[in-house]
């Protein structure tokens, strides 16, 4: 009898403490051990979970992920679309997308290793986070972090670019690289906009007892679009719209825009890469106008990345000015950027400028030889003198003489006033000018310089716009050393040659000799109209040598 009752105590204790510990040793054992999908949803829920416990999360996500690979590493083959995947296979591409996005955070930043073994309850897995056997693989220790792509809120861009395959789209943190003689062309608080999708691996061919061997490696979508999971070929997943978004929805675009305007002094020119230098793709460099920012561009950025003829073919770069600067300074910064740009890199490959408005001053001022035309122009009568007188560095020399970038071999002006714009001589526009400031290290160099360049309110990026300027006139009289291409707003109403975009006249904007015009139904933003954008596909299809004039 008392053996009897002892036994049944032992039996309810047990009972007992298996209902108050929590899941015990033995269903760890038995969900790990499982080999079916509901077992893998189960492992995920637990790694969930786990926010103190890193390791037994890792190893729940693994024993997942491995038993959706056995899933999807079929027999060979290779799958068009997965959306036509039977019902399992779909589940189990969700379930090894979701083990990704829970171990990438463990091989970046501080976190990084190469290899990182992983035990808990029985179970270990070796993971190789630094294989790169080939062009658009990335080991993950070049970045800091990562955020899933569906975790970016879908917002500022108009256009949402995404792909369904293998693996897990993410919006990345890069790494600044070490050589400052790079890392002066990345922007330090965002680094790359470049996406990056993880895809999770594993080796079924490990020894009996050792740990299961797994590798996570990091793709470029931009240049890879299908990968293998075993003998099985898969359409790659990848989301190229939320780096763009996740690095720059902060950006206080107004603000930075209005004080490159007003107080120049205050910032200085840039040329940004937002993706890693690949000496095989072709330069495109984006310069925004007036009182504007880089973020303007994020529309085209998006559109033509994302394009599949396009992909893999050029790499995006932008050009940051105080907009508040003369024009023939900030394109005198632009030249000394691309040189300092080119100096580092080699000789970029076709290097491709878009310019909007001002900025597309600025990029033609790259691309044309003047000689001594806007110098005797600007100078006056002074010319000669001032040209015996002033050292080859002076700051006015520097701005006013130079030679082409032979580097530079297209150019597209959106909305570009080659003439000026009459705005710029309205009276509300002259009392703005009042508050406009040149930055000391203009206004200190043109102290004692003579003519067009005496008065500094006239000086300034604004009153530069006047139809007087006689820059003006002599940019006509230099040839654009480059194929070229315009895009014109009219603002709908059709009645061009009579037409404006609202701020330039379609008599600035035309330029005869370029080898193509388009008209938008836009206003002077017509830069991110969807016609404008297809026709700037149209130009880097040509510009690759992927299409003819139509």
């Amino acid at each position: 009898m008392i053996g009897r009752s002892f036994s049944l105590a032992l039996a309810c204790g047990w009972l007992v403490s298996c209902a108050t510990q929590g899941p015990s040793s033995l269903a760890v054992t038995q969900v790990l051990n499982g080999d079916r999908l509901a077992d893998a949803d189960e492992l995920l829920k637990r790694a969930e979970g786990l926010t103190t416990d890193a390791e037994a999360a890792a190893v729940y996500s693994l024993r997942a992920g491995e038993i959706a690979w056995k899933f999807l590493d079929t027999d060979g083959g290779s799958v068009a679309d997965v959306k036509a995947l039977p019902l399992d296979q779909r589940h189990a591409l969700k379930v090894l997308t979701t083990a990704t996005e829970n171990l990438a955070p463990q091989f970046t930043g501080a976190n990084y290793q190469p290899v990182r073994t992983f035990s808990h309850a029985g179970y270990s897995y070796q993971v190789d986070a630094s294989r790169v056997k080939g062009k658009g693989m990335f080991p993950l220790a070049k970045l800091v972090g990562v955020k899933p792509a569906h975790e970016v809120p879908r917002k500022l861009c108009k256009n949402w670019h995404c792909e369904d395959g293998a693996g897990a789209a993410f919006s990345p943190r890069w790494s600044i690289p070490n050589d400052p003689g790079m890392s002066r062309f990345v922007s330090k608080s965002r680094g790359y906009l470049e996406p990056i999708s993880g895809v999770l691996t594993f080796d079924s061919r490990g020894k009996t007892g050792a740990p299961r061997r797994a590798s996570l490696t990091g793709y470029d979508p931009t240049m890879i679009s299908r990968v293998r999971l075993g003998a099985t070929d898969y359409p790659l997943a990848a989301d190229f719209t939320a780096p763009i978004v996740d690095q720059t929805q902060d950006i206080q675009e107004l603000r930075i825009a209005l004080q490159g305007l007003i107080h120049p002094d205050v910032l200085d020119a840039k040329l940004i890469m937002l993706e890693p230098y690949n000496p095989q793709r072709i330069p495109v460099l984006l310069v925004h106008g007036l009182n504007s920012h880089p973020r303007m561009w994020r529309d085209v950025i998006n559109d033509l990345r994302a394009d599949p003829e396009l992909r893999g073919r050029y790499q995006f770069m932008v050009f940051y000015y105080p907009t508040g600067w003369p024009i023939s300074y900030s394109s005198m910064r632009l030249r000394e950027e691309l040189a300092a740009f080119e100096q580092k890199v080699g000789k970029p490959k076709n290097m491709l400028l878009v310019g909007h408005s001002m900025g597309g001053l600025l990029s033609r001022m790259q691309v044309v030889t003047p000689g001594k035309v806007i110098w005797n122009t600007q100078l006056g009568n002074e010319a000669d003198r001032l040209d015996r007188k002033l050292p080859p560095n002076h700051l006015v020399r520097r701005m006013l003489q130079f030679q082409a970038d032979p580097d530079i071999t297209r150019q597209v002006y959106i909305c570009t006033p080659h003439r000026g714009s009459s705005l710029a001589d309205l009276s509300l526009t002259n009392w703005f000018v009042k508050i406009l400031a040149l930055p000391t290290r203009i206004s200190g160099a043109i102290l004692d310089i003579p003519g067009a360049l005496a008065e500094p309110a006239k000086m300034t990026s604004v009153k530069g716009l006047s139809p007087t300027n006689p820059l003006y006139t002599a940019l006509d009289q230099i040839p654009i050393e480059v194929p070229h291409h315009t895009i014109v707003g009219d603002r709908g109403k059709g009645d061009t040659p009579h037409s404006s975009d609202g701020v330039v006249p379609y008599s600035s904007s035309h330029l005869a000799e370029a080898e193509s015009e388009v008209i938008v139904p836009d206003g002077h933003g017509g830069f991110k109209h969807p016609l404008a954008i297809e026709e700037l596909r149209r130009i880097f299809l040509l510009h690759a040598g992927i299409q003819g004039n139509p």
